[in-house]
Parts: C-alpha cells; sequence; structure tokens
C-alpha cells in the first residue's frame, strides 16, 4: 500500500519515455521531478508511521539533497516544451546550488554506520528532531531547517515557473505555437490542482490539528487512521490518465503495448547501431574530405548536383568517390544525397519555413527537383510525408 504511489510514477515515467521520448528529450526532467515527487511522498509516510524505519534510513538522508532539485528540473521541462528540444545551460547549475549546499550540510551522517542511521530515522519517527536536538550534528543547519527549505525552494521556482509562462504567453514577440499553448495551460492547471491545492491542504490541516493552533508542527498523531493523506500521495500519477493524449503524445487510440514493442525495437537497432560504432573502419582521406565538403560547403542544396561534380570540385577521381559511399558508408551517392536534402528540408521547416512558402518551396531550396521526389525521400526517412510531420513536430 506504501509503495502504490511509487509503483504508479514508475510505470508513469515508462509511459512518458517511450511516448514522448523521440519528439522532445525534455521529458526526462518530467520524469524525474514525477518520481522524485512520489518517493518524497513516500518519506513523508514513513515518517509519520512506525514502521519501515530501515527503508526510512536509507531514503531520507540520501536522496535529501536531491528534492532541491524538483523545482528547478520542473522548470526546465516547460523551458523544454516551449523549445522544442532538451534545454541545458548555465543557469541550471545555478539552480542546483541548494541541492550541492544540502549534499554538503548532510555529509556527516554519511560517515555513519548503518546501524546508527537506523536510530536517528526511528527518533525521526517519533518526532523527536522536531521537539529537541538530535543525537547528530549536520555541518551548516540542522535537518528539519534542510526539510522546510527544500519545500520552500521548490514552492518559489515553480511559482517562478508560472510567472515565466505567463510573461511568455503575453509576450508577442515570442509567439507559440497552438500546441504548446495548449499543452502548457494544461501543465499550469494540474500543477495547481494536484501539487500545489493538495499541499496547502495537508499544511492547512497541520495547522488545525497541531497541540497548539497555529503550530507549524508535523505530528504522527495528526496522521494516524487518516486515508485521506495516503490518497493525496496518489494524485500526482493519476492525474497523468486524466490527460490520455497527452500522455501517448496525442495517440491515445494507439495501443499502448504497440508502442512499447516499436520502442523496444528502436532500443535494439540504436544498440546494434552502437556496437558497430564502438568499432568503425578507419575513414580514408578521400570519404574525410568529402564527407567536410559536403557539410561546409553544401552543395547538395542544388538541384543539378552529381556525383560527377563532387569528383570535379575535389579533384577525386569518379571510382573513388563511388567506392567511398558503397563501401565505406554502405549506401549509394543519391541515397546520401537525399538523406542531407531531406535533413536540410527539416532544418527548414523548424526555423518556420512552411509558414512563409510551400512544401513545394521548401523542397526546391533543399535541392528536389520536384514535389514528388520530396515526398518519396521524406516518406523513406520518416515514415510519413512532410505534412504530418508538420502536424507532429510543429
Amino acid at each position: 500500500m506504501l509503495l502504490t504511489s511509487v509503483l504508479l510514477s514508475l510505470l508513469i515515467s515508462s509511459i512518458l519515455l517511450i511516448s514522448h521520448w523521440s519528439a522532445n528529450k525534455g521529458i526526462v526532467y518530467l520524469i524525474v521531478v514525477t518520481v522524485l515527487f512520489s518517493i518524497r511522498q513516500f518519506i513523508f509516510i514513513l515518517i509519520h508511521s512506525d514502521a519501515h524505519v530501515e527503508v526510512l534510513a536509507l531514503l531520507l538522508f540520501h536522496l535529501d539533497p536531491l528534492f532541491f532539485l524538483l523545482g528547478p528540473f520542473f522548470l526546465y521541462y516547460l523551458k523544454s516544451v516551449v523549445h522544442g528540444k532538451l534545454v541545458v545551460d548555465k543557469y541550471l547549475l545555478v539552480y542546483s546550488i541548494p541541492a550541492l549546499i544540502a549534499l554538503i550540510n548532510t555529509l556527516p551522517y554519511y560517515s555513519y554506520s548503518f546501524a546508527e542511521k537506523v536510530a536517528e530515522s526511528a527518533a525521526i519517527q517519533g518526532n523527536y528532531f522536531l521537539d529537541g536536538p538530535v543525537n547528530f550534528q549536520l555541518l551548516f543547519f540542522p535537518f528539519k531547517y534542510q526539510l522546510r527549505l527544500a519545500a520552500l525552494y521548490n514552492l518559489s521556482v515553480v511559482l517562478f515557473s508560472f510567472v515565466y509562462l505567463i510573461r511568455l504567453k503575453k509576450n508577442s514577440a515570442i509567439p507559440l505555437k497552438k500546441k504548446v499553448s495548449v499543452l502548457l495551460n494544461r501543465i499550469l492547471a494540474a500543477t495547481t490542482l494536484v501539487v500545489i491545492v493538495p499541499n496547502l491542504m495537508v499544511l492547512l490541516y497541520v495547522l488545525v490539528n497541531s497541540p497548539k493552533k497555529g503550530e507549524l508542527v508535523f505530528r504522527q498523531a495528526a496522521f494516524e487512521g487518516n486515508g485521506a493523506i495516503f490518497f493525496m500521495t496518489l494524485l500526482l500519477p493519476l492525474s497523468f490518465f486524466l490527460i490520455p493524449s497527452w500522455l501517448y503524445n496525442d495517440q491515445a487510440s494507439t495501443n499502448p503495448l504497440d508502442k512499447i514493442q516499436a520502442f523496444l525495437q528502436r532500443l535494439g537497432q540504436r544498440r546494434s547501431e552502437a556496437r558497430v560504432a564502438a568499432h568503425p573502419c578507419e575513414k580514408s582521406a578521400d570519404l574525410e574530405r568529402i564527407l567536410d565538403y559536403l557539410e561546409t560547403k553544401k552543395p547538395y542544396v542544388q538541384v543539378s548536383f552529381s556525383l560527377h561534380e563532387l569528383s570535379q570540385a575535389l579533384n577525386i577521381p569518379h571510382s573513388r568517390v563511388t567506392t567511398c559511399f558503397n563501401k565505406e558508408l554502405n549506401t549509394s551517392f543519391p541515397s546520401y544525397r537525399n538523406k542531407l536534402r531531406v535533413a536540410h528540408a527539416i532544418s527548414l521547416l523548424r526555423q518556420g519555413a512552411h509558414l512563409t512558402t510551400s512544401i513545394e518551396g521548401v523542397a526546391e531550396r533543399s535541392g528536389f527537383k520536384s514535389k514528388s521526389i520530396f515526398y518519396a525521400a521524406f516518406k523513406e526517412e520518416f515514415g510519413m510525408t512532410p505534412k504530418d510531420w508538420i502536424k507532429e513536430n510543429l
């Protein structure tokens, strides 16, 4: 029963990873937030019970510094949604400073034996650490203050995240795509109803039921026999199922088992590619010159670009150029050229070229002779038409 919320969160995290990873790797931020939040709630229940003290000894102090990352990771998930990719910048290190301070503050605890850690955890379950000095000292400040600082810090960053989104939505200079705007509205509503409101209810409940009215002290007696507290730990994981179209990345009708099978197939394919990459054949000097030329000059965006022109531009015999593609890259020149042109078209689409020109215009700017050839090459690469790709990714 105690582990229900954690197990549900792991299930939700698996679905999110399978459904969203290919579209936006920033989903890892939300997965970490979901799992850590559930573990923190699980620890909260353990503190106010008299069971599983060994589990509490393993989780509480060792994981507590990580809980300072809940707010920052939530903020960076929102940024990843806005930008459509995994966002990592120098400011993430700044947001992680409180977690580092908490880790350093807790270092003395890590030198304890497991029996001593169990004894301390048992004292915490009795709430002695709230009413008097604990049996061990942390480096900077008592652990009870660290717990409260984590809650206040995360709440502050979450509120800042709301301000960030509101300002972004009001900033006409940064137009949000309709799909992104709808998703952000849902996140704001879900976070308010599922996280902020229930936790404020807990604080109010504690204030009302404290021996001294208005005293913010979490006592075991306040939670004994109260099933509502345990139900509240399930609110976050269960809330994901309220929006199945988002949970399954706008593919609610797709069988989850089929998505899992497809995910495992992609994973197997990537492992095979990694094994091949681990023992690559040494690139010839010809191939290095060819790839460098294609990457820097981008001659393939010209409709007339051919193998003969490539050979002439680099002064490499035609036969050696053909060998580089067929033997070293295991593909033909036309196929490789189409891959480069499709990649260039994707770059143009991400820059919003489809908003100012037609699909045919994008194809022409990418080097394709006709719309039909572009569609065939695009579908071979992504398994869908350019218009379908735009609907799913932009």
